[in-house]
C-alpha cells in the first residue's frame, strides 16, 4: 500500500477507534447508571425501613384482611420502599410468623409488583429538573439532622429518589452511542427474527443488573433509539419479568422455605401469565401494533402486564393459595424442624437487617421464643428429681440444651450485625438490654447443663432417690423457679409500663424470697441428715448442690429486671 492509500484509510481507522471508544464509554456509563440506580433504591428502602419499618409491618399486618385491601397495601408498600423484592421479603416474614394466610400474602405480593411497575412509570417521566433539587435538599436534611434521627433518615430517602431519577436518565443516555455499533446491530437483527433470544437477553440483563427496572429502562433506550423494533422490546420486557419472578421466589425462600407459600403462589401465577403473554404476542399482532403507537412502549407494557397479573390474580387468590398449600404439605414435626432451621437463617436475611427498629423488634421476638423454650426445658428437667430416666432421655435433654445454646449464639451474632446499622439513643438502650438479656439466657443454659450432668452422675446412674421430704422441697423450689421464668416471659412481651414495673417487682421479690427459702431448706435437710435417714445421707451433697444451682438459676432470671434498668 502506497502513502496515498494509507492516507485515505487513516480517517476511517481514526473514526473506527473513536466509535469503539464511545461504545466503551457508553457501557461504562451504563454500568455506572445501573450502580447508581441500585444505590438510590437501597437508600430509599433502608431509609424507609429504619424510619417506619415497624409501622410498615403493622400497617401491612392490619390491612391484610381481604384480597383487595391486601393488594392495595402491597402497592403502597412497594411504592414507599421502591422495591417489590423488599415488599415480598416483608410479606414473607409476616407469613413465616403465621400472621397472614397464603391467599392474603399472595394478594399483597401481586399489589407490590403492580406498585413497583407504576412507580417505574412515574420515575421515567421527564422530571430531570427534580433530580438536583432532591439531591441537594436531601443532603441538607441529612447533614442538618444526625444520621440516627428521623430528619437525617428522611434526607437519606430524598437523596435516594434523586439518585434514582439521575440514574434512569444516565441509563437511557448511555444507550445512544450504541445505535451505530455494527456488532450490536447484527445481534439486534437476530433478536428481531428470534423472539426467544430477545426474551433470554431481557432475563440476562435483569440478573446482570440485579434489577428488572434497569433491564426495562435499557430496553426503553434501545427502542427509543430505533435499534430494535417495539415488538422485540416487548419480548425483552417479558424476559425481565421472568427474572423478576425467579428473583422474588428465591429471595422469599431465604426467609422460610415452607411458610412463604404466598411467594410460591405468585411465582406459579406469574409463570402462567408470562406464558399467556408470550402466546398473545405471537398470535395477536394487534398487541405489538398497539404499543408501537405509544411513546414509551416498554414501560407501558411493563405496567400493563403487571396490572393484568394483579387484576386477574386477585379473584383467584383463594384457589391459588389452597392449591399451593396442597403442593407443599407438611406435618407438624417437619414444620417445626424447618422453622428452627429457617428462623436461624432468617435472622440474617435482608428483611431482618434493613431497618434498626425492625431488627430490634425481630431480636426481641427471638429472645422471647428462647425464653419460652427455656421454660419448657426447665419444666422437663423436673422429671429428673422424682425419677431416674434412661440415658437416652438424658442425652435428649442435653441435646435440647445444646440446640438452645446455638440459638442464643445466633441471636448474639445477629445483635452484633444490628449494631453496625446505626441506632438512635432509644434503640441503643433497647439493644443493650437485649444483648445483656441474651447473655443471661446463655448463662442460664450453662446452669441447666450443670444440673442435668450432676443429677445424672450422682443420682440417676447410681439409681438413688431423694427422701420424700427432700423431694417435695426440691420440686417446690423447682416450681417457683419455673414461675419466675414465666414472669420473665410476660415482662418481655408486655408493652404496658405499669405492668412491666409490677412484673419487675414480682421478680425482685421472688429472688429475695428464694434466697431466704434456701436457708430454711438447708436447715431442714441437715436435720434429716443428722437423724441418719438413708436417702438424705446418700443424696446430701447432691441435694445441697442442686439447691444452690436452682437459686443461681433463679438469680439469673430475676436479675433480668436489673439489666433492663441499667440499659
Amino acid at each position: 500500500m502506497d502513502l496515498r492509500g494509507f492516507a485515505s484509510l487513516l480517517p476511517k481507522i481514526v473514526e473506527r477507534k473513536r466509535k469503539a471508544r464511545e461504545e466503551r464509554m457508553s457501557l461504562i456509563q451504563m454500568a455506572g447508571g445501573i450502580a447508581l440506580l441500585l444505590w438510590g433504591t437501597y437508600m430509599v428502602k433502608t431509609g424507609m425501613l429504619r424510619t417506619f419499618g415497624v409501622k410498615l409491618r403493622e400497617f401491612l399486618a392490619h390491612r391484610l384482611q381481604n384480597r383487595v385491601a391486601g393488594g392495595l397495601a402491597g402497592m403502597v408498600l412497594a411504592a414507599l420502599l421502591q422495591s417489590a423484592t423488599a415488599g415480598r421479603l416483608i410479606i414473607a416474614g409476616l407469613q413465616s410468623e403465621r400472621l397472614v394466610t397464603t391467599p392474603m400474602a399472595f394478594s399483597a405480593i401481586l399489589g407490590a409488583d403492580l406498585g413497583s411497575a407504576v412507580m417505574s412509570r412515574l420515575l421515567t417521566l421527564d422530571l430531570s429538573f427534580l433530580s438536583p433539587l432532591l439531591i441537594s435538599g436531601g443532603t441538607i436534611l441529612f447533614f442538618r439532622g444526625r444520621a440516627d434521627t428521623r430528619t437525617g433518615q428522611f434526607g437519606r430517602i430524598v437523596i435516594g429518589f434523586g439518585f434514582v431519577m439521575l440514574a434512569l436518565q444516565q441509563i437511557v443516555a448511555s444507550t445512544m452511542p450504541l445505535r451505530t455499533s455494527p456488532d450490536l446491530m447484527v445481534l439486534f437483527e437476530h433478536m428481531t427474527q428470534m423472539p426467544a433470544m430477545a426474551l433470554l437477553l431481557g432475563m440476562v440483563l435483569g440478573f446482570a443488573c440485579f434489577s428488572s427496572l434497569a433491564a426495562v429502562i435499557i430496553t426503553l433506550g434501545l427502542v427509543s433509539g430505533g435499534m430494535i423494533p417495539v415488538s422485540t422490546g416487548l419480548w425483552m420486557v417479558l424476559g425481565a419479568e421472568v427474572e423478576n419472578t425467579l428473583l422474588g421466589v428465591m429471595a422469599s425462600m431465604m426467609v422460610s422455605r415452607k411458610r412463604c407459600l404466598g411467594a410460591l403462589a405468585n411465582a406459579l401465577w406469574r409463570t402462567a401469565m408470562i406464558g399467556l403473554a408470550a402466546a398473545a404476542l405471537v398470535w395477536v399482532p394487534e398487541i405489538p401494533a398497539f404499543f408501537a403507537g405509544l411513546e414509551d412502549s416498554p414501560i407501558y407494557f411493563h405496567v400493563a402486564f403487571n396490572a393484568c397479573v394483579c387484576l386477574l390474580g386477585l379473584p383467584a387468590a383463594g384457589i391459588l393459595g389452597r392449591c399451593t398449600e396442597r403442593l407443599m404439605p407438611g406435618d407438624d414435626a417437619s414444620e417445626e424442624e424447618e422453622e428452627d432451621f429457617t428462623r436461624t437463617a432468617g435472622l440474617f436475611s435482608k428483611e431482618s437487617l434493613m431497618g434498626s427498629a425492625v431488627s430490634i423488634q425481630r431480636a426481641e421476638t427471638e429472645i422471647l421464643r428462647l425464653v419460652k423454650a427455656v421454660y419448657t426445658l426447665w419444666q422437663t428437667l423436673g422429671a429428673m428429681l422424682g425419677t431416674n430416666p434412661p440415658k437416652g432421655d438424658i442425652m435428649m435433654l442435653l441435646d435440647q440444651k445444646a440446640h438452645l445454646a446455638v440459638q442464643c449464639t445466633t441471636i448474639s451474632r445477629y445483635l452484633g450485625l444490628v449494631m453496625r446499622g446505626g441506632l438512635t439513643q432509644e434503640e441503643a438502650w433497647r439493644w443493650q438490654y437485649l444483648k445483656n438479656l441474651n447473655a443471661s439466657l446463655g448463662q442460664q443454659l450453662e446452669v441447666v447443663d450443670q444440673i442435668v450432668r450432676l443429677t445424672d452422675d450422682k443420682k440417676c446412674s447410681r439409681h438413688r432417690a431423694f427422701t420424700s421430704e427432700g423431694l417435695v422441697e426440691l420440686e417446690d423450689l423447682h416450681g417457683q423457679v419455673l414461675a419466675s421464668i414465666g414472669t420473665l416471659g410476660k415482662l418481655i412481651s408486655s408493652t404496658d409500663p405499669v405492668e412491666r414495673q409490677a412484673l419487675g417487682r414480682t421478680l425482685q421479690e421472688t429472688r429475695g424470697h428464694l434466697i431466704q427459702l434456701s436457708y430454711e431448706r438447708t436447715e431442714h435437710h441437715m436435720l434429716r441428715v443428722s437423724r441418719g435417714e438413708t436417702g438424705a445421707v446418700e443424696t446430701s451433697a447432691l441435694h445441697l448442690e442442686l439447691q444452690t444451682l436452682f437459686i443461681r438459676f433463679a438469680g439469673l432470671v430475676c436479675t433480668s429486671v436489673n439489666i433492663e434498668a441499667q440499659a
